[in-house]
């Protein structure tokens, strides 16, 4: 029997970033983070699509520490601009840079526009019924809208 069931996964729930030291730099040492996950993978889930995917790095931010503030702001700002980028803006526009800008129109493809702005909505308004005092936890709530998609 196996004694572990989520064995597998064990070295992305790791629970602190390891700190590797730096190059001395005007005989200065330099600590330097090494994270066990990827600020911008949720980002980059969301644009797959990726249920999944989308559910793992949002774990794993979360284990990592990560405050739900801080995830919703990065959710909000991904489907904005993917919803941006579908409405024609142009990266000027944005004021994005050519990756993320080329990013969003290849994730494009995975999202319906209905569902894009549905979505997009409800993440607003999950953010701002956390702010009131009848509001549901925000973390909770967030999970729930991602896995909802």
């Amino acid at each position: 029997m196996q004694d572990n069931l989520f064995e597998e996964f064990q070295e992305i729930f790791s629970q602190n970033p390891e700190e590797t030291e730096g190059l001395e730099n005007n005989d200065q040492t330099k600590k330097e983070r090494v994270y066990t996950f990827s600020p911008f993978a949720l980002q980059d889930a969301i644009g797959e699509k990726n249920i999944k995917k989308i559910w793992l790095e949002y774990e794993k931010l979360r284990f990592a520490g990560i405050e739900a503030e801080e995830i919703i702001h990065k959710i909000v700002s991904k489907v904005r601009d993917l919803a941006f980028v579908n409405m024609g803006a142009t990266k000027e526009d944005l004021n994005m840079k050519d990756y993320p800008y080329n990013k969003s129109k290849k994730d494009l493809k995975n999202w319906k526009h209905e569902d894009l702005n549905k979505f997009y909505t409800k993440l607003v308004e999950i953010y701002h019924l956390s702010r009131m005092e009848s509001g549901s936890e925000l973390d909770i709530a967030i999970e729930k809208t991602l896995l909802s998609i």
